[in-house]
């Protein structure tokens, strides 16, 4: 599974579910440098995958420290 490199999670809005939503556009660059452009609007659950990435376990991750 690729691994995220760059990710803004303020971008995003985490939800009494678990779940995050992305607020605004947002662009995703994995460690092998592929960019993936997130629309508004897309819902992230945790255990979910987007293009082989788990962007929810991530954004739980980073929003912890």
């Amino acid at each position: 599974m690729e691994e995220i490199a760059k990710i803004a999670v303020e971008e995003y809005e985490r939800k009494p579910d678990g779940s995050w939503v992305c607020i605004k556009n947002s662009d995703i660059t994995t460690k092998t440098g592929r960019i993936m452009r997130i629309a508004p609007g897309t819902i992230f659950r945790k255990g979910g995958t987007f293009q082989g990435i788990d962007v929810a376990e991530t954004l739980d991750r980073i929003s912890a420290n």
